[in-house]
């Protein structure tokens, strides 16, 4: 038999514990009382308290209930606290505190499957695998991956999602003594997700009959119910989706029987809306009208994003409905109600839903104003989705960079600490060991000087990012953008605010990479010029060449190396320049070396005799970086005016060596 699904070898105490919580009453506040008394018991140690607590919650509770978020608060917040004094923790207890903490961090991810700004969510789950990485507890790393891959798959971001879901089946599969048959289900039912969001709904089935089939292998328990109804309800969509109607309601039918009772009224009605939406494509309107009746009167006891998530799909069915039976003015209060409760969650796929919809409805009803109004709102939430999907990339670049820089100074910190402590310890050591101190601490210091090079080409790193993305370049990107959409130049405006998005993205993502290709590193330039000029009006042109020679797809190098002479060239050396400005960036090899040299049609370096603190900030930074990459401290950037026969300086050229890589 497999192991459960939550600590079998907890020791018979803490059961004891748990079936005396559950003898003290059936309430859900009492129960939640009694626990918070029980823990209070001061000879209870602070790893027993978080596995009472994690038990209980499981044992009582699924994600529908807000007490399962309540005992998960209580979780973290204990985990934290233990978490934090590292120093006075025994190693293996520490380990344990921080795999509570990881485990907690990934909860904090899920709950952004319900909130508006999802990209949030993916800042929790990195910080969930770093820690559980951190424990060496590679599976949960795993799971939290999946966890991942299931939210990037609700931001449509399915060529992310599916890889971290394969790279943990394969973990799971390779290591099948630590991997339970709760972690195959969990990533078979998220790689049938991903498939089921792009319609690929054989695909999705296929993944879903996986995730029953290890489900089965468990005795039967409310947990167990829960996950199966769960899947059953995706299923259902899948089955759907195929026009496969007997099929879609017989599933939707026996999910309803295992959620039962569960608390978890947004499953239940999703249920009855796919059953509704059935009779609906079959014609039977009266049957359609009863069941989308059932579902509006499922009132929970609390509202939840999940819960009101599936009433606006009721009330959007009922306005279908009413629609088909020619009643315009009930199927408009009901699509009226579901553009307002869309408006209250701001979620923009409902929006979009509802006002297609109503714009319909409004045309037959003859009410044009209405339905320019909801034609509006659609052109509206079009921009709208645009200019969203870049200030995501640009908050989670941010995040990521905020959390990355305190995680690097609290190691730096640590670091420096302890090559602190070897000093005080070999002070106070005797004369006779000294000999023996001394080369053990050459050789610990060593390490310590290896460790904090790394950590300080990090932040090499994320001072680069600064470089790269600094907030006057975003804002003015924005502005004009935003100048062009108000001029009514919208196919201009989209074109530059996707090339905006990519490069956002381009740069979030390479620059956690050591080598990119030159074909990924030329798009990335060509994507920044074509911003550039839209921010200088146009004020001068590019060329980009590369030698023949030269596999762009095969070759390797740094990224981000050229940016900021790129910045450089158009900032000051076309700062003189009105219209007409080129520059000209070249990729070429050189006694088998490669080079980059960039060039303009400006006023020279003689003219330029004040450098900016952002020129001298990327410079000293891609020096340092080259420098790390070739260790050569005598690395240098070749910088020249150009002249022409008469000596006179008609523009500038910079030119260095990349380091680089060939894979043929």
């Amino acid at each position: 038999m497999p192991k459960p699904f939550m600590f079998k070898s907890l020791k018979i105490t803490l059961s004891i514990i748990v079936l005396y919580l559950c003898c003290l009453s059936q309430a859900q506040d009492k129960k939640i009382d009694s626990l918070v008394a029980a823990l209070k018991n001061p000879t209870m140690h602070d790893t027993t308290r978080l596995r009472t607590i994690a038990l209980f919650r499981d044992q009582f509770y699924t994600g529908a209930d807000k007490n399962y978020y309540y005992l998960s608060r209580l979780l973290g917040d204990l985990a934290y606290k233990n978490y934090k004094n590292k120093k006075s923790n025994a190693p293996e207890v520490q380990k344990k505190y921080t795999m509570w903490l990881a485990s907690y961090n990934a909860l904090l991810g899920s709950e952004y499957f319900k909130k508006p700004d999802q990209e949030n969510g993916l800042i929790f789950f990195d910080k969930s695998i770093a820690l559980h990485k951190e424990a060496g507890g590679l599976k949960d790393m795993h799971f939290a991956m999946i966890s991942k891959a299931a939210l990037l798959t609700k931001l449509k971001r399915y060529d992310e999602a599916i890889p971290y879901i394969f790279k943990a089946l394969k973990y799971f599969e390779n290591n099948k003594k630590e991997a339970f048959a709760e972690d195959f289900a969990y990533a078979y039912y998220s790689l049938a997700y991903a498939y089921l969001m792009q319609e690929k709904f054989e695909k999705a089935i296929e993944y879903y009959q996986k995730t029953l089939g290890y489900y089965k292998e468990y005795e039967t328990n409310n947990y167990v119910n829960y996950q199966m109804g769960k899947t059953r309800s995706r299923m259902a969509s899948a089955y759907f989706g195929l026009k496969n109607y007997s099929e879609a309601v017989r599933q939707s039918q026996l999910s309803q029987q295992l959620i039962k009772g569960m608390n978890d009224p947004a499953t239940e009605i999703e249920n009855l809306c796919r059953i509704g939406m059935v009779h609906l494509e079959r014609a039977e309107l009266a049957e359609a009208e009863q069941i989308f009746r059932q579902a509006l009167a499922l009132q929970p006891s609390e509202t939840t994003i999940l819960a009101e998530e599936a009433f606006f799909h009721a009330n959007l069915s009922m306005g279908r409905l009413y629609f088909q039976k020619k009643d315009l003015d009930k199927a408009a209060l009901y699509t009226e109600k579901a553009l307002s409760m869309a408006k209250t969650t701001n979620d923009l796929f409902q929006l979009t839903d509802a006002s297609k919809q109503l714009y319909e409805i409004s045309f037959s009803r003859k009410d044009y104003k209405r339905a320019l109004e909801t034609f509006q709102l659609q052109q509206q939430l079009g921009d709208a989705g645009k200019i969203e999907a870049a200030k995501n990339a640009l908050a989670q670049q941010q995040l990521q960079y905020d959390y990355e820089k305190k995680e690097l100074k609290l190691k730096l910190d640590a670091e420096k600490e302890n090559a602190a402590k070897n000093n005080w310890l070999i002070t106070l050591t005797g004369i006779l060991l000294l000999l023996l101190l001394g080369v053990y601490f050459y050789h610990r210091t060593n390490r310590q000087k290896q460790a904090i090079s790394v950590l300080e080409k990090n932040q090499i790193k994320q001072k680069l990012l600064i470089t790269q993305m600094n907030p006057h370049f975003i804002f003015n990107s924005v502005q004009n953008i935003r100048n062009l959409i108000d001029r009514r130049k919208n196919d201009e405006a989209v074109k530059y605010l996707d090339q905006f998005s990519v490069l956002t993205r381009q740069i979030l993502e390479n620059s956690n990479e050591n080598y990119i290709s030159l074909e990924e590193e030329l798009a990335m330039i060509e994507n920044y010029l074509s911003i550039q000029q839209l921010l200088y009006n146009h004020k001068f042109t590019f060329e980009i060449t590369v030698e023949d020679t030269i596999e762009a797809d095969s070759t390797f190098l740094p990224p981000m190396l050229t940016q900021p002479f790129i910045e450089n060239a158009i900032k000051h050396g076309l700062g003189n320049v009105e219209e007409n400005g080129k520059i000209k960036i070249a990729f070429f090899l050189d006694a088998g070396k490669l080079f980059f040299e960039v060039s303009d049609n400006g006023k020279g370096f003689e003219a330029a005799k004040s450098v900016s603190n952002h020129k001298s900030l990327a410079m000293t930074i891609t020096r340092e970086r080259l420098v790390g990459y070739t260790k050569n401290q005598d690395f240098t950037v070749q910088a020249d005016n150009i002249k022409d026969q008469n000596e006179n300086v008609i523009g500038a050229k910079v030119r260095f060596e990349i380091p680089y890589i060939y894979e043929n």
